[in-house]
């Protein structure tokens, strides 16, 4: 009996130093990494590529004399048509996004070359034909932008300002007499507006990917064409001028690739 007891109190009192000695593995806590929101807010840089065109060609061609009877502008009727030529945009881009919430304001300027014209013909019943055209080889803008973020990495947007081009001028015609025209002037400055609207996508932090449309109106020409020969002279001193009356006005959609320094 003491022997059994002997034997418990040692038991007893080698079970909590053992118990002491085993080592339990408590469980790893993986941490969860926040998760990055992209920011649109910095300067950002990039090029832009796609075609201009207008699906409207308004006939507004005008005949002026020098005096009334130096020339019959009814001998033209209705004889009259215009076209716009499409061509291709592309150029490059600056600009500045500030991001408030899931507002996105910001500016930008951009430059392209552009292979864009628009010509206005009048027809006689000599028969003979007298086509003026107006050619723009660059243009710019300078806008204001503001958009929504959908998602933290997708932004639509309205966009809106000034516009600027370089437009030539030039006057054919196939009868020998015309070759003493002059054309005023071959080449002017002139200054519109443009508005539109577009998409950007986030890539990544830095690379951005957009498409936009733009219509732009740079005003109505101040381009003419003076006779002062023949039929359209009218005599000693006299003359007639062939107008262009109508806006150049077309549309963009290009697509655009940014770098964005945020």
């Amino acid at each position: 009996m003491k022997k059994f007891l002997a034997a418990g109190f040692v038991a007893a009192m080698t079970f909590p130093a053992a118990a002491a000695d085993v080592i339990y593995n408590e469980p790893i806590v993986t941490p969860i990494a926040a998760l990055e929101v992209p920011s649109w807010t910095g300067f950002y840089l990039g090029v832009q590529g796609g075609g201009g065109f207008n699906p409207s060609s308004p006939d507004n061609f005008s005949i002026v004399p020098s005096f009334p009877g130096a020339f019959p502008a009814s001998a033209f009727g209705s004889n009259y048509e215009s076209s716009f030529g499409s061509g291709f945009v592309g150029g490059g881009h600056v600009g500045y996004d500030y991001q408030i919430n899931n507002w996105v304001l910001g500016a930008v300027l951009d430059i392209n070359a552009a292979n864009l014209s628009q010509s206005q013909s009048a027809f006689s019943s000599t028969p003979a034909f007298y086509t003026a055209e107006r050619e723009l080889d660059y243009f710019a803008t300078g806008r204001l932008r503001a958009g929504y973020l959908v998602t933290p990495t997708t932004l639509f947007y309205a966009t809106g300002g000034v516009a600027y081009g370089d437009v030539s001028y030039r006057f054919s015609a196939n009868s020998a007499p015309f070759a003493t025209a002059s054309a005023f002037p071959d080449s002017s400055d002139r200054w519109g507006y443009t508005v539109g609207g577009g998409m950007d996508f986030l890539v990544t932090d830095n690379i951005s990917f957009g498409v936009e449309y733009l219509y732009t109106n740079l005003g109505d020409d101040d381009s003419y064409t003076r006779f002062v020969s023949g039929a359209f002279g009218g005599g000693v001193g006299g003359f007639t001028d062939f107008t262009g009356s109508s806006d150049f006005d077309f549309h963009t959609i290009t697509a655009k690739i940014s770098y964005r320094f945020n």
